[in-house]
């Protein structure tokens, strides 16, 4: 059957096989090799003479000494062991199904494994089995009723462990239950006594013969309902790690018996190959919608990784035409608005000369207003533009949205001379002259504030005078030095009108 499907090639005798097993000598002492099954928590020793298996001895085995009261100081363990034991050949895998009828067949616990030249493996155990079969699936549909042993071995917690030790090897079990009749005739279970018990009291020196049952019986004794899941079962057997449960009725009295091997026997081979290949199945069902899932994954993947790139590249265009439309706005921000500031400055300075006539002054009045216009125009292209491009910066030279061509109503006066303006370096002031013939009021204001830490008061004056579009008096302070002396008649004092444009 191994060949029928990937999943009961997993149930091949070669996943259950213990290959660390208890392996001991036939000249070896039977007190010894029961003291090595109490610390290797062990119930079988392979006897093992030249690599060659010769015997084996379960705790079944002690029983049968126990209930004769056979001496055990000086014998040897080939003396009591079974000879010449039931095997398989890892060589002929037979498959979980075939080592369940062997168990069956020959009422046998423990089945060693050798290769072909008769060494030893390990063995195959009903402990073993339930770990690769896992019959979670198989048990969660079937109660405890259904696979119960009924009739149950049993005796008085006053019998002694003589007794106890001779029903287990008349009745061939592995445990005795311990009862104690009520008086209304029902049996209550009290304890339990098993084959490793008996071995723990021979190691402890126990006399058997006046010891009763209930001083070394099992408790807390560890029960299942019968109305209870085989899966329920089987999880409380793996977790205490015990092989067998006392089963009882809703009252609480004795109904049967739960073991590892009754459980196997409730695993139908039939029924067993039928889920095994239903979860075949499944398992197919969910790698190819894996696969299919994982194919369109891909697919998705490709795509993804194709809009990506065409996402990179529309973000590449628009940066590069973002870039563009920025120096396109600064150039436009630069090339129009500083002659318009020009223009406008100069407009107002000829507009307050008193030597044009009222014609001339009329049309001054008009570049202004056509000049104006055209700086609110070019500043409502800009407030357009930088709503689709926040990066813009506005390189205004001048804030002229509210200027007018008229005379200033409330006078402010600042009084400087060149004098004033004497201790600082020739070049700042050429600088600042030759910004102010340009109309460059970003670079006006930039060389004002550089002489704010050295007076402060002086540069709040000058940045007045700079916002006031007062040039003919910038002019006069920030003039040549080789000029100065032609221009000492400058007044020491210069009113100015203060407008609110």
């Amino acid at each position: 059957m191994s060949s029928c499907s990937p999943l009961l090639a997993q149930l091949s005798q070669s996943k259950s096989i213990d290959r660390h097993p208890l392996i001991v000598t036939p000249q070896m002492r039977v007190t010894e090799v029961i003291n090595w099954l109490n610390e290797r928590q062990s119930s079988y020793a392979l006897v093992v003479k030249e690599k060659r298996l010769v015997g084996i001895f379960t705790e079944r085995d002690f029983v049968r000494i126990a209930a004769h009261q056979l001496p055990l100081k000086n014998s040897r363990i080939q003396s009591v062991m079974t000879p010449d034991p039931i095997t398989v050949s890892i060589e002929q895998d037979q498959g979980i199904f075939s080592i369940l009828y062997l168990l069956r067949q020959h009422h046998i616990r423990h089945l060693p494994v050798i290769n072909k030249g008769g060494e030893i493996i390990g063995v195959i155990t009903p402990k073993t089995i339930r770990e690769v079969v896992k019959p979670t699936d198989l048990l969660k549909f079937k109660q405890v009723g259904d696979v119960m042993t009924s009739q149950v071995i049993q005796n008085s917690i006053t019998a002694s462990l003589l007794e106890i030790t001779q029903q287990m090897l008349t009745h061939k079990k592995s445990c005795i239950v311990i009862t104690e009749t009520q008086n209304n005739a029902d049996v209550v279970p009290q304890g339990i006594i098993t084959e490793h018990d008996i071995i723990k009291c021979q190691k402890m020196g126990i006399y058997f013969a006046t010891t009763p049952a209930k001083t070394v019986m099992s408790r807390p004794l560890f029960i299942i309902k019968i109305n209870d899941s085989m899966m329920l079962a089987n999880e409380i057997m793996k977790r205490h790690e015990i092989r067998r449960l006392v089963v009882i009725d809703e009252a609480g009295i004795l109904a049967g018996l739960i073991t590892e091997s009754t459980i196997l026997e409730a695993l139908n081979p039939l029924e067993m190959y039928a889920t095994i290949e239903l979860m075949r199945q499944q398992v197919d069902e969910r790698t190819k919608e894996l696969s299919q899932v994982n194919e369109q994954l891909q697919q998705n993947l490709c795509q993804y990784a194709k809009l990506e790139e065409q996402l990179q590249q529309a973000k590449d265009e628009a940066a590069a035409a973002n870039q563009v439309k920025r120096a396109f706005l600064a150039n436009l921000n630069h090339e129009f608005r500083t002659p318009l500031h020009a223009i406008l400055g100069f407009s107002q300075l000829m507009y307050r000369s008193e030597s044009l006539s009222s014609e001339d002054q009329k049309n001054v009045g008009i570049i202004y207003s056509a000049g104006k216009h055209l700086l609110e125009l070019l500043e409502n292209l800009l407030d357009l533009t930088k709503s689709q491009s926040t990066h813009i910066r506005d390189t205004a030279n001048f804030e002229l949205s509210e200027m007018l061509p008229k005379i200033p109503e409330s006078p402010i006066t600042i009084t400087l001379t060149p004098t004033d303006l004497a201790d600082l370096p020739g070049e700042w002031r050429i600088s600042l002259h030759q910004a102010t013939i340009e109309g460059d009021f970003d670079r006006m204001l930039s060389l004002i504030e550089e002489i704010r830490d050295r007076d402060e008061s002086l540069a709040n004056s000058l940045s007045t005078l700079t916002h006031e579009f007062q040039f003919e008096y910038l002019l006069a302070l920030t003039k040549s030095p080789t000029d100065e002396d032609d221009d000492c008649g400058v007044n020491s004092s210069i009113q100015r009108d203060n407008t609110n444009d």
